[in-house]
């Protein structure tokens, strides 16, 4: 199943919202537990390239056919000296 950027995904049952910020060929779920997810937090599939956006948290975790989501570490800029 292709996830399109853009798409908005809701998970009614665990409170979670997410937009897909780049899409990809793969099937975006979410199961309770985790850590939580927090708004403004990114999560990337390395293996489909799918990228999606939390735009209302809750106690849940993010999955890309089957396998857990990474979160994606703030890009570092170079400091002005």
């Amino acid at each position: 199943m292709a996830t399109k950027a853009g798409e908005k995904m809701k998970f009614e049952d665990l409170g979670v919202e997410i937009i897909v910020t780049k899409g990809g060929d793969g099937d975006v779920s979410a199961s309770a537990g985790g850590d939580g997810l927090k708004v403004g937090k990114r999560y990337e599939c390395e293996a489909t390239g799918i990228q999606v956006l939390v735009t209302k948290p809750g106690a849940a975790t993010l999955q890309c056919n089957g396998q857990p989501m990474a979160l994606q570490e703030p890009k570092k800029t170079k400091s002005a000296d």
